[in-house]
């Protein structure tokens, strides 16, 4: 898609609709019928004019309609365009004798009326029912496919820009989007085919009028081309700011704790109020920039209304149409044609506004995952030997500050290793290359020998369970969260994974048992329960690698307790890599790993490390002369 052009954008849009064709057709379908039975019913009004106010009905009633022109009549030679359609209705003397006994009379023009009442009824129908369901349609879909889209996307991804941004891209925006698509349905689809009918029938009613209202056409849209830039610029700005106020809002609530705890509640709102004046101000930008486009245009269709009422006074005062004929084309050109340009005019500033909200979601689609499966990925099956870290170095978002340098380290398959060092020793970054949240800048990670870029993204994650210090619990039941290691699990698995993690007497005892809803974010338990959950769930996935990153760090020494026997139940039998915080929980470990400023700097047992004065040896003499004071 082209920056900035409204063609690409709309074809981008329109693409999503490539499924519902059908019902696109039969939309398209149900508005050329309704616009056409429309037209009929006014061109209706030049007969029944002419009969109210010509006054001798007979006469009129006894004139072939059509076939005989009262320049004709009056020996005047015909114009070019009066000659054509009088040559045409004697080609067609069927149609002209229907459209002489349908204008025969008072009653026979409102019998013509009325027949096509229902073909105005149902087609009106049909074209609003079809073209929803394939605006809805599109919507649902654009929104599923941009979190499908965006779910894939590396954890940078996330970390790199605010979640209020992306929840606003799928709600405002996407609400942006219903409103251009309606838009486009009724101003891009309907409007075009009133405003043909309308001309079409202005024509029929006087030719040398409507040169001079098409001629004006220019002049009306000027206005309207330059005014939507500006709309959209300022629609985009707007929605920005939008999407800021959305995260905002997201934070406060998600740690109306810490507001409460601090007294922070008019700080916060202080804040709110700021990014809401902001978007205030960028969207009576909007507002101002769309009033004048309307403004100019409302003000051009008067000037213009008003020239055709002069004009037609002229020409019906040298009897060069009848009433009817005036009549006729005042009602296409003001009902059909004007207000459809009126409608149109609105609609592609209306348009714009939206397509800021479509140039946001495309955006989305433009980036690619940066972890994606190599072309020759193979499947995981089995784990026989281990994991292995070969000259591997890191740095987030290609920064020359690395937090992981040359590490080379092999895990046999069923080990137990640790961890440790200081904050920012880079830790969690090793372990976290393993599900390959992220990818090596340097080196590689291997299991059984294959690079995990040339494995199967999924079936790597199949063989790895974490559990983290920041337990996430979703707003759903207890058995809903802990489902979430193995959605096929029976009743009977599940009871057996929280009993191992030590937490199903504490479940069954709830009112609710297991269809209890543990809260947002699981705020209704406590920090080792959390963790329980999470380790229930880790159990009930039977992964052979186990990732544990801080998982007692935060919890009192009673919860660690209970949560440390459940993770006694889940390492048996696991390759397992735990990154420890409290150094008394690894100290039967296989190997403990020290770490410093994003190297290797140790590695051994507890006792073969206590015995030599190294980083280790500092750093549990430290750590346990902290829990004695």
């Amino acid at each position: 898609m082209k920056k900035n052009s409204i063609f690409s954008e709309c074809a981008w849009l329109l693409s999503f609709a490539k499924p519902y064709r059908k019902h696109l057709t039969l939309t398209i379908i149900s508005m050329i019928i309704y616009t056409s039975a429309s037209g009929v019913q006014i061109s209706l009004i030049k007969p029944l004019v002419d009969k109210l106010l010509l006054g001798n009905i007979n006469k009129i009633d006894s004139l072939p309609k059509f076939d005989i022109d009262p320049e004709m009549q009056s020996h005047k030679s015909p114009s070019p365009v009066k000659q054509f359609k009088n040559q045409a209705f004697h080609k067609f003397a069927f149609i002209g004798k229907i459209q002489r006994r349908a204008t025969s009379s008072f009653t026979s023009i409102g019998v013509t009326m009325a027949i096509f009442a229902p073909f105005i009824f149902l087609s009106f129908y049909l074209q609003q029912y079809y073209r929803n369901y394939v605006m809805w349609s599109v919507v649902v879909d654009i929104r599923n496919k941009v979190c499908d889209h965006i779910l894939p996307q590396s954890l940078s991804f996330f970390e790199n820009r605010k979640s209020g941004d992306l929840l606003s891209r799928l709600t405002n925006d996407i609400a942006v989007t219903q409103a251009g698509l309606t838009v486009f349905f009724d101003d891009v689809l309907l409007q075009p085919l009133k405003l043909i009918c309308g001309l079409a029938l202005a024509f029929y009613f006087s030719w040398k009028l409507s040169f001079l209202t098409v001629f004006a056409f220019p002049v009306i849209f000027i206005p309207v081309l330059i005014m939507g830039k500006k709309i959209k610029k300022h629609g985009k700005g707007s929605l920005r700011h939008l999407s800021d106020l959305t995260d905002a809002l997201r934070e406060m609530f998600v740690g109306i704790r810490i507001v409460k705890a601090f007294k922070m509640e008019a700080e916060e709102s202080r804040e709110i109020h700021e990014i809401s004046d902001r978007f205030f101000v960028k969207r009576m930008k909007m507002v101002k920039t769309k009033a004048a486009n309307t403004s100019i245009s409302e003000f051009v269709y008067t000037l213009g209304f008003a020239l055709m009422i002069i004009l037609g006074g002229y020409v019906i005062m040298s009897k060069k149409i009848t009433p009817g004929e005036l009549g006729g084309f005042i009602t296409a050109m003001g009902f059909m044609v004007i207000t459809t340009l009126k409608k149109m005019a609105k609609g592609f500033a209306s348009l714009q506004e939206s397509l800021a909200g479509v140039n946001r979601l495309y955006e989305l689609f433009t980036i690619e995952p940066s972890i994606k499966d190599h072309p020759e990925a193979v499947t995981l099956k089995n784990i026989h030997e281990g994991i292995t870290f070969n000259d591997v170095s890191f740095s987030y978002d290609n920064s020359k500050e690395f937090i992981l340098k040359d590490i080379n380290l092999t895990i046999n398959k069923g080990e137990v290793i640790a961890i440790v060092g200081k904050s920012g020793a880079g830790k969690s970054t090793l372990i976290n290359l393993i599900p390959r949240f992220y990818d090596p800048v340097k080196g590689g990670v291997e299991i059984d020998g294959i690079d995990i870029r040339k494995i199967k993204h999924e079936s790597l994650l199949a063989h790895i369970a974490i559990v983290s210090q920041q337990t996430f619990l979703f707003n759903r039941s207890f058995r809903e969260n802990i489902l979430y290691g193995r959605k096929d699990a029976s009743p009977e698995e599940i009871y057996a994974a929280a009993k191992s993690a030590n937490i199903h007497d504490f479940i069954i005892n709830l009112p609710k048992g297991y269809d209890t809803v543990v809260g947002e974010m699981g705020v209704k338990l406590s920090g080792g329960q959390r963790q329980r959950i999470a380790i229930a769930r880790a159990i009930l996935k039977n992964a052979s690698i186990l990732l544990l990153d801080e998982a007692t760090s935060s919890l009192d020494y009673e919860s660690e307790k209970l949560v440390q026997d459940a993770l006694n139940n889940l390492i048996a039998g696991k390759t397992t890599i735990i990154v420890a915080h409290r150094l008394s929980t690894i100290l039967h470990c296989d190997r403990i790993i020290v770490m410093k400023n994003g190297y290797i700097v140790e590695t051994g047992s507890h006792e073969s490390l206590m015995s030599e004065e190294g980083e280790y040896k500092r750093v549990y003499q430290l750590h346990f002369d902290t829990l004695q004071t």
